[in-house]
């Protein structure tokens, strides 16, 4: 009798577990997903903040060449250097728990 006693608590738990992991693998899928969508955003981001600060180092450049926009020039270049440590910060930064390594803040 205490053989079925012990086969019965283990089904009960089999089931449990079951349960458990029925319910928590579709949230965890849909963490990894959003996760992986993150780092996407993340790298879309920082490409586009790339792209914004060589585009206003080259109009500050360009400016700069030209008497009349020369005051332009140096605005852009100021903007471009806030840029620059604001980038510099993010980078001295650590790296988060959750990172997974493959993308972090560079």
């Amino acid at each position: 009798m205490s053989l079925s006693r012990s086969e019965e608590m283990h089904r009960l738990t089999e089931n449990v577990y079951k349960t458990i992991m029925e319910q928590f693998n579709p949230s965890l899928r849909n963490f990894i997903a959003m996760g992986k969508n993150y780092e996407k955003a993340l790298a879309g981001v920082t490409y586009a903040a790339k792209g914004y600060f060589d585009a206003l180092v080259k109009m500050g450049e360009l400016a700069s060449e030209s008497q009349g926009s020369k005051e332009l020039g140096d605005v852009l270049f100021q903007m471009a250097e806030v840029h620059r440590q604001i980038q510099n910060q993010l980078e001295e930064m650590p790296c988060p728990a959750s990172c997974s390594g493959s993308m972090c803040w560079s």
